[in-house]
């Protein structure tokens, strides 16, 4: 891979892994090395693809809908970017659609795709738009300083943010585009993440160098554990009962949701951030390729 490759996603039948070369370390850092989204085919472990994003540099968040389609977000010209097919690996975009806000990070995508929401860290606020359309104007939503944490529930009608500034969670009616509510959080919540299991919301707390839960009717925060290093991101398996943490120090770790107590630790290369969880067994196609 090249040098700060960033987000990335697994498409449903975990074939494709498609990751955004942000080309920086972090987004306060200045460049736009950083130009293409990397396809990489996960049983034959090697890149079989680049799209080109032309002027559209560092690519940052990163999402498949329901059809396997494609969008990819540029925080340096503010355009969300769709590829219908993208297992074609040609080149060109099908749609182009400015999000209207300033630097935008990440976004939160509804399953059919044609609903957007851009976390926008430069102009503090969550912009609502058509990815499809862009001659429809974006809605902007204030939330706070620094938005970039997103954790959309579009079966209740749910968008949360964290506020890394602002050190908050705000909780978005996505029908009426209202703040219903806001709640405190330690310091620099980066991401933000719904425990369905138990009616809770996850933030890692970046500088805050912990992770904190919260009751999700309440807002009161039920439990804040320090981790080794700053936590960058979460991942929760798909029966809700363990989340593994990506830490600062070249580590994950996997804790119990229901304890907290951690299970596992295991090493990883610099600075490892966004995770999946593969399903069993897709290791034997690793053992015939290798």
């Amino acid at each position: 891979m090249p040098e700060f490759p960033h987000e990335f996603v697994v498409d449903q039948d975990n074939r494709y892994a498609y990751v955004g070369h942000y080309g920086v370390q972090n987004s306060g850092v200045e460049g736009t090395d950083g130009r293409s989204v990397i396809v990489i085919d996960i049983r034959k472990q090697e890149v079989v693809h680049r799209y080109d994003l032309g002027e559209h540099a560092r690519p940052h968040g990163i999402n498949l809908d329901a059809q396997g389609r494609l969008y990819v977000l540029s925080e340096w010209t503010g355009h969300l970017l769709v590829k219908e097919n993208p297992r074609a690996f040609d080149q060109g975009w099908d749609h182009v659609t400015p999000v209207g806000g300033e630097k935008p990070h990440l976004f939160a995508l509804t399953s059919d795709g044609r609903t957007a929401y851009s976390m926008n860290l430069k102009s503090g606020d969550v912009t609502v738009l058509d990815p499809y359309d862009p001659t429809r104007t974006p809605v902007s939503i204030k939330t706070g300083v620094k938005p970039e944490g997103r954790c959309l529930r579009e079966e209740a009608g749910v968008l949360y943010t964290s506020q890394r500034i602002s050190n908050t969670v705000a909780v978005v009616d996505t029908k009426t585009l209202q703040v219903q509510r806001i709640f405190p959080t330690p310091e620099d919540p980066c991401r933000v993440y719904y425990d369905s299991k138990r009616n809770r919301l996850v933030t890692m707390n970046h500088h805050g160098g912990s992770f904190s839960v919260f009751d999700e009717a309440t807002g009161e925060m039920l439990h804040e554990q320090k981790t080794p290093a700053n936590p960058l991101a979460l991942c929760i398996d798909d029966e809700a009962a363990y989340a593994y943490i990506a830490i600062d120090c070249e580590q994950v770790q996997r804790f119990n949701l229901d304890t907290f107590e951690v299970v596992q630790t295991f090493d990883t290369g610099k600075e490892p951030d966004v995770m999946v969880i593969l399903p069993e067994g897709i290791s034997k196609h690793w053992e015939v390729n290798a």
